[in-house]
């Protein structure tokens, strides 16, 4: 065999290898989502009751920071002894990828914490499907940054669709949002923080994992968010301790906990590492986030009892057939990529 066909068949091998690491990636982003969903569903009831009412945004803070992180870190710790990966958690020690892994963590603890407020003040189920957005957010970022072109007729298409999808979510939404008027706006505005930082935290682990193993960044990021508000709520938030120790007093809040950290994992181990880091920001980070809150406003309205709403439910349905677009691209433009 000559050296350009040994070079032409070794080519071919990496493309079909690169082809099935996307799709592994994408897939691994479909899984997650449910889990997500479940997991933030069930924080967004139970943030506006006691305990956690008694004073917003602390309430919502002790919720994340005293239940949701500490119990998905313990999953996380569990994922790496299992799979032998805790090696590579020391990796990024000294490396110049550990202030991006800060810069993540910060990031995606300010989302969290801007989710389970909103939710508090609009619902899960409106919260949900406007953060079905972060994604489109950190696809449009790596794009941008990485010079990939998603561009197309399909792109526009799909952005018309989220726009629209969005539209019906919020207007219906309101209808059965705890809060309205400027609390209702106040809380429109603070998801919209969220998808901004989650957008940006899509595009920041992409980046982090193509020079580190995704398991040491994974880690990193979820030990860092846990350092983090363990240290705001003893500094800044009193009320926030006395709500944090009510809630560890009752069994049945140190359970839920324990079910909302478990599916945050989850997501985070399938969708936001593993899916991303393989299929990137754009596939990977538009299929882990929109779907994943699609999942939080459908089971919302469903398995968590919040006023049932048609127009989020349609709404959140249109916000996937235009992720869909946006993500899935013409055989045309796919063989262009190849040749």
């Amino acid at each position: 065999m000559s050296a350009s066909g040994s070079a032409a068949d070794l080519a071919e091998r990496s493309r079909l290898a690169d082809g099935k690491k996307t799709r592994m990636g994408m897939i691994y982003a479909i899984l997650a989502a449910p889990a997500l969903g479940l997991a933030f569903g069930l924080l967004g009831s139970i943030v506006s009751t006691p305990p956690f009412d008694r004073q917003q945004p602390t309430g919502a803070f002790a919720l994340v920071a005293a239940l949701q992180v500490p119990f998905g870190v313990l999953a996380i710790a569990v994922f790496l002894l299992v799979t032998g990966t805790w090696r590579d958690t020391g990796r990024i020690l000294g490396h110049r990828v550990s202030w991006w892994n800060l810069f993540v963590a910060v990031g995606g603890f300010v989302g969290d914490l801007c989710f389970a407020a909103a939710s508090g003040l609009i619902g899960g189920a409106l919260a949900g499907s406007i953060g079905a957005l972060a994604g489109v957010v950190g696809a449009i970022v790596a794009a941008v940054l990485y010079r990939e072109r998603i561009l197309r007729a399909s792109t526009v298409l799909g952005l018309a669709a989220l726009a629209v999808g969005i539209w019906l979510a919020v207007s219906g939404g309101e209808l059965g949002a705890p809060t309205h008027g400027w609390y209702f706006l106040v809380g429109l505005l603070v998801i919209v923080a969220a998808v901004l930082t989650w957008g940006f935290e899509s595009f920041a682990i992409t980046a982090g994992t193509d020079l580190m193993p995704p398991e040491s960044f994974l880690w990193w990021r979820a030990f860092l968010e846990l350092l983090i508000a363990d240290v705001l709520l003893v500094v800044l938030f009193p009320e926030g301790r006395r709500i944090a120790a009510d809630a560890w007093a009752q069994p049945r809040l140190v359970a839920i906990g324990a079910v909302i950290g478990l599916g945050w994992a989850i997501w985070m181990i399938m969708g936001y590492y593993i899916g991303i880091s393989y299929a990137g920001a754009v596939r990977g980070g538009v299929l882990t986030n929109t779907l994943a809150f699609f999942f939080i406003a459908f089971f919302s309205l469903t398995v968590y009892g919040a006023p049932f709403s048609t127009y989020v439910i349609v709404g959140s349905a249109i916000t996937i057939v235009g992720t869909l677009f946006i993500v899935t691209e013409p055989k045309a433009h796919l063989a262009r990529l190849r040749s």
